[in-house]
């Protein structure tokens, strides 16, 4: 049976693109444990600016909040979890107003794949990406819970 490093060298290089070996894993790239992931994120809001200006909360009890000021009136409410291979995932059913009620629908799932390298730095790469960034330092993922008066105001609106 392969080890769970190897699995995962395996899963990254064969969802990269070509052009992506050229953009290599961090030097001495290992599976974190998922602490080292939770640690990183636990507490703190990652911003979407991007065609969004809100972003996702990393609460304890693997919460997850999400707002964006583009949608307003919507929230996103769900949980977040790390799996043994330093994927973080978040999955969110998404609320709305809907004729003075709550409407709401399931979101994707969406994952961020991890490493730590050999300095146990957390290194994560978005799906679609080639590029390994690290996490320490990433000016997008702040300190708290950014958006949280926007999101229990819309949870009061929407009765939620």
């Amino acid at each position: 049976m392969a080890s769970p490093k190897s699995l995962l060298i395996g899963l990254a290089i064969g969802a990269l693109p070509l052009s992506g070996l050229a953009d290599p894993l961090p030097y001495g790239a290992k599976t974190p444990t998922p602490n080292q992931v939770k640690s990183a994120y636990i507490g703190k809001t990652e911003k979407w600016d991007a065609d969004c200006s809100g972003g996702i909360y990393f609460g304890a009890n693997n919460q997850a909040r999400a707002w964006c000021a583009q949608s307003g009136d919507s929230l996103g409410a769900g949980e977040w979890t790390v799996d043994a291979y330093g994927r973080m995932c978040h999955n969110l059913t998404w609320y709305w107003p809907n004729n003075g009620r709550a409407g709401s629908s399931p979101g994707e799932k969406s994952c961020v794949l991890h490493v730590a390298d050999r300095f146990d730095r957390i290194w994560r790469s978005y799906p679609g990406q080639s590029e390994w960034w690290p996490v320490k330092g990433d000016a997008s993922l702040t300190s708290g819970y950014t958006f949280q008066n926007q999101v229990v105001a819309l949870k009061r609106k929407l009765g939620i």
